[in-house]
């Protein structure tokens, strides 16, 4: 059995249920379009991640030769960007606009995707409810990101990216039996003023 310690993030969509099926498919192509653009611009090979797609959302594994702080940097920032544009004329019903969470762990191949407590705790997070109140609170936000506790301790916190720790808001998250802190990121707006 292969065990690694990995990137991972994880992306949701919001409303995406409440679409329907001609707009579930924009929405679907308007993801994929975001998440590649993104990943190119920032000089990452996204054609190397291990992508387990779920329509409206994504779980992806980085390699290796990944850098985190690039991850944290400059597809953050490209992707924020790139929804601003996507999103710049469209009606609010239209609009795409994601949830992202990013965590380091491990990861174990099992026959139907991975396992591990990466693949759990990434996931987890991306459908938290401090991430989700953010969203609310902060509508007219195209993103919102939660980097796990790991991520910015050991990359964030020690400034080996452009993100300060000022622009993040720590946040405590509970899934059933599980309390974990991890740190809130909404590009363009003040996250300490967000009423959660």
């Amino acid at each position: 059995m292969l065990v690694t310690r990995r990137l991972l993030m994880s992306v949701d969509a919001k409303d995406y249920g409440l679409a329907d099926g001609r707009r579930q498919a924009a929405m679907q192509r308007g993801l994929l379009q975001m998440l590649s653009g993104s990943a190119e611009a920032a000089g990452l090979c996204r054609a190397a991640w291990d992508c387990q797609k779920g329509g409206d959302g994504e779980l992806a594994i980085l390699p290796p030769g990944e850098p985190e702080n690039v991850v944290v940097d400059d597809f953050i920032r490209e992707l924020s960007d790139r929804l601003d544009d996507y999103n710049h004329d469209l009606v609010e019903a239209a609009r795409l606009r994601l949830r992202l969470a990013v965590h380091h762990g491990v990861v174990v191949p099992a026959d139907n995707g991975y396992a591990g407590e990466g693949v759990v705790a990434v996931s987890r997070l991306v459908g938290c409810v401090p991430l989700r109140q953010a969203q609310l609170a902060a509508p007219d936000a195209n993103l919102v990101v939660i980097f796990s506790n790991r991520v910015y301790l050991d990359t964030i916190a020690q400034r080996f990216t452009k993100l300060r720790s000022s622009q993040l808001r720590r946040v405590v998250v509970q899934v059933k039996e599980n309390c974990t802190e991890a740190w809130l990121y909404v590009p363009g707006h003040n996250v300490h003023e967000l009423e959660l």
